[in-house]
């Protein structure tokens, strides 16, 4: 319900800003790139208890393994974002942009471990957790004057987290009847997601056609996880693109 009431007041802007005037038809290609901070703390508090395993030996309740080469997974506080699409002049203080994005990245951890009291956990290990998200984004922009103006909206989202644990404590993690790891390579879905953004922009022509945009925005993203269940994520963002005028 919550997806499809979202849908509805996305189409409901765009028909509204389309309603307007038709005078100011001219089309613009925009591409950027953009880093969000992300407040990912189901992620996070998994990547914590994997560092720590690694770190202490410690499996349960006991140490199984002492580490060496040890790389560290990092915790995941912000990700890159590309965008690309269209933004169109609606009258003489609205644009609409309508944009696909792809956010994208990938932590991993490794070390090799050796075997404490005949624990049989000892060898190489790698693990890594990747995410490739794809996001369908409508916003309104109100000019303030010639460069400056706000901007807001929504956006679907939908991809794929992939995990690849390899090694021996990550199949003795698996076991654990209060683990949330799969050991191998696994493939969940991301689904369901749904954006909220607004923010401030400055904009600026550099030559015929061209123009420079930077921009920072507060960006709230809710999504299921197969895995995991709902996550939700909240930050600035940070964006600097083009726009051609065709």
């Amino acid at each position: 319900m919550k997806i499809k009431i979202s849908l509805l007041v996305m189409a409901l802007v765009i028909a509204a800003l389309l309603s307007g005037s038709a005078a100011a038809s001219d089309w613009q290609i925009i591409g950027g790139f953009n880093i969000t901070n992300v407040t990912l703390d189901t992620y996070n508090n998994t990547i914590d208890r994997l560092n720590t395993v690694a770190e202490t030996g410690v499996v349960g309740v006991n140490q199984l393994f002492t580490s060496s080469n040890l790389d560290k997974m990092d915790n995941i506080d912000r990700v890159p974002l590309l965008y690309l699409g269209v933004k169109r002049p609606i009258n003489d203080s609205w644009d609409l942009n309508i944009r696909y994005e792809y956010i994208f990245g990938e932590v991993e951890q490794s070390y090799n471990a050796v075997e404490v009291n005949e624990s049989g956990i000892e060898g190489p290990h790698e693990g890594s957790i990747a995410v490739d998200l794809h996001g369908l984004t409508f916003l309104a922009d109100y000019n303030i004057d010639e460069n400056w103006y706000l901007s807001g909206g929504l956006g679907y989202h939908w991809g794929t987290k992939t995990t690849d644990f390899e090694g021996a404590v990550y199949n003795a993690l698996d076991v654990s009847p209060d683990s949330d790891l799969e050991a191998g390579k696994n493939d969940y879905d991301l689904s369901n997601g749904i954006s909220v953004r607004a923010g401030v922009g400055y904009v600026r022509d550099f030559a015929d056609n061209w123009d420079v945009n930077a921009k920072i925005d507060y960006l709230y993203i809710e999504l299921e996880d197969e895995q995991s269940g709902n996550i939700y994520s909240r930050g600035f963002s940070y964006t600097i693109g083009l726009g051609y005028d065709f």
